[in-house]
């Protein structure tokens, strides 16, 4: 599939692989590194090098090359991976120097948000997403798994401390469409209770919605640059504004659905980016959006995040947990 070009704006894409979603839905971008790697170095599933299997792999078999032009290239060509990947690494150290942000976002203050929780694929980072109660989280619908390992209480990604449920159960919206990514909304049933406290609370469900101007909150683990990925261990914001619809619907015409949020930053490249899909927009204490989807590469000014608009929604996500409560 090819996704649709947008001239002068980049690929449109939704916030969950980075393959394209059938035209003329945007594309998906959940996906992270494993957690224990350093950012930067992602997984066999992920863009990137993966430096242990540099030395493992290749090195075995320019051992059997030795000797050979092929064996000579082969070195010179492992040594210059090698200094990419480790220049990387000691980049990630250096802080705002090498642009480590949320596409232009700050680290949030920790402890900021104690609602905020990652849905893992095993240790990798798969999406964001946001605590209801003691059983429920709220993502969006295009982050769906068989089976989730969801962090709670921390922070960073790979915190001993934080709580790690599991999840089998997940409710798509009965109107999701992997076309459109219309009602991109998801609840997944903790298979065992959150223990809430000061670093694990819910978050309030709106009882209306904000209007245009309203100041934000979006926080995820995405990566900070785009179109090369450079995945942060800690939780990063961003502040932005909810943008009209008739503004938003400018820029992204008719991809923009009525159930669907825009917010971002006029002439700003901050935005959401691969792994923040399903998490939280935050304004004025209560869950306004979950991330669904943006272009591609992430950051294009005057590009808007879009997000589905939970406050259109609450009815269905109450129902929901009551019934498979």
């Amino acid at each position: 599939m090819t996704p649709e070009e947008d001239p002068g704006q980049g690929q449109r894409l939704c916030l969950a692989s980075l393959e394209s979603c059938s035209s003329p839905a945007p594309q998906a971008l959940h996906l992270g590194p494993p957690s224990e790697q350093p950012a930067g170095v992602v997984g066999p599933e992920y863009v990137g090098i993966n430096l242990p299997k540099i030395q493992q792999g290749p090195v075995l078999i320019w051992q059997s090359l030795r000797g050979t032009m092929e064996g000579s290239l082969l070195l010179s060509l492992l040594i210059l991976l090698l200094s990419l990947a480790l220049g990387t690494a000691g980049q990630d150290d250096q802080g705002d120097k090498s642009g480590d942000k949320i596409i232009d976002g700050f680290p949030c203050e920790r402890g900021s948000h104690p609602w905020q929780v990652a849905l893992l694929k095993n240790s990798q980072l798969h999406c964001g997403g946001v605590l209801l109660d003691e059983r429920w989280v709220l993502t969006a619908a295009h982050c769906r798994m068989s089976e989730y390992n969801v962090h709670l209480g921390s922070d960073r990604l790979g915190d001993k401390s934080a709580q790690k449920i599991r999840a089998s159960k997940s409710f798509r919206h009965p109107g999701y469409s992997t076309k459109t990514h219309a009602n991109d909304l998801m609840l997944v049933r903790l298979n065992s209770r959150a223990r809430l406290s000061s670093k694990v609370k819910k978050v309030d469900l709106p009882s209306s919605c904000e209007p245009p101007g309203t100041t934000c909150t979006v926080s995820g683990w995405g990566t900070t640059t785009s179109p090369d990925v450079t995945f942060p261990a800690a939780l990063m914001c961003s502040d932005v504004q909810l943008i009209s619809s008739k503004d938003c619907k400018k820029v992204y015409k008719d991809l923009l659905g009525k159930t669907m949020l825009c917010a971002g930053v006029p002439d700003s490249k901050t935005n959401t980016c691969n792994g923040d899909s399903g998490g939280p927009l935050v304004c004025k204490g209560t869950l306004q959006g979950i991330v669904s989807w943006g272009t591609f590469p992430c950051g294009q000014p005057n590009d808007p995040g879009v997000y589905t608009q939970v406050c259109k929604f609450t009815s269905w996500i109450k129902e929901t947990m009551k019934r498979y409560r």
